[in-house]
């Protein structure tokens, strides 16, 4: 494994999936390869919300399986080796990228795997396809604010019902033998699209173009817009719409959003009843 700005969390050949077969995804227009406790995936929110409330677009999300255990895992690039070891890298990406990340999870109840994580992302996407993507944030606020290992089963369907979903119906899914393939058909199709690590996001035309890491919103700009692509339309959003499009931010988010000062986004959420917090360090609001 090796973490960094460029490349954002790539995997190792030993574990990448062993054979590639021809993808399957659902027509869309951008595809989102992810893993909830990457912490360059959460650095790269702030851009990634600015694009979306900007320009109009379908995603389709590939959980492709961080952690699978401890056991054979490193990131020699950032001297990983054990759950230690992530505390300083999640620190430096917290420092760089202006997101807050409680790193503290690491030492007190340390994530064991990812892969559940995804398997449970899966199951949001067979309850309610429409709200995959913010079951996957609610898991990520957990993680990356409030320093919750949910991959401890109990706290992960505990996350589960805070979150809406039934919670016998989730976790008899989580284990299902369809959810296993399913995973597995996810790091297929990573694979086949060239995709080695989080996060990457590929914007398909035919000629198909693949940003990785902690990517800029310019960066992702331009290559939404290489792909001519004509389902592809500008959104003209007021500051107040774009705040309301999603239930809680992080002050980076709202300023790469606005494209503001930290004071002005501070007056525009308060002003929405968003309630305000200090968490890991940084300012939140949630409604």
């Amino acid at each position: 494994m090796q973490c960094d700005s460029e490349q954002g969390c790539v995997l190792p050949k030993s574990q990448q999936p062993h054979s590639a077969k021809p993808s399957h995804l659902n027509a869309a227009d951008v595809v989102f390869v992810t893993d909830p406790i990457c912490s360059h995936c959460w650095a790269i929110e702030p851009a990634w919300r600015r694009l979306n409330c900007n320009f109009s677009f379908t995603t389709r999300y590939i959980h492709g399986g961080l952690l699978p255990s401890w056991q054979g895992f490193g990131d020699a690039g950032n001297g990983i080796s054990g759950p230690l070891d992530v505390i300083p890298h999640w620190q430096q990406v917290a420092a760089h990228y202006q997101q807050p990340i409680d790193p503290s999870v690491w030492r007190t109840d340390p994530i064991t795997n990812s892969y559940i994580l995804c398997k449970a992302a899966l199951v949001a996407r067979q309850l309610q396809p429409h709200r995959e993507s913010d079951f996957v944030r609610f898991m990520r606020e957990k993680i990356f604010l409030l320093a919750i290992n949910l991959s401890d089963e109990q706290k992960l369907l505990a996350c589960v019902a805070e979150f809406g979903f039934d919670v016998d119906t989730f976790q008899s899914l989580l284990h299902s033998a369809s959810i296993s393939s399913l995973f597995l058909r996810e790091q297929q199709e990573m694979l086949a699209l060239g995709a080695r690590g989080f996060p990457s996001i590929i914007f398909l035309s035919q000629f198909p173009e693949r940003v990785v890491g902690s990517a800029s919103y310019v960066a992702l700009e331009r290559a939404l817009l290489l792909q001519n692509n004509h389902k592809v339309k500008p959104l003209q959003l007021t500051d107040e719409q774009k705040l309301l499009r999603y239930p809680s931010w992080t002050l980076k988010e709202a300023t790469e959003v606005l494209q503001c000062a930290n004071q002005q986004a501070r007056e525009l959420l308060n002003a929405l009843n968003f309630n305000h917090s200090i968490i890991a360090q940084g300012d939140f609001w949630q409604k």
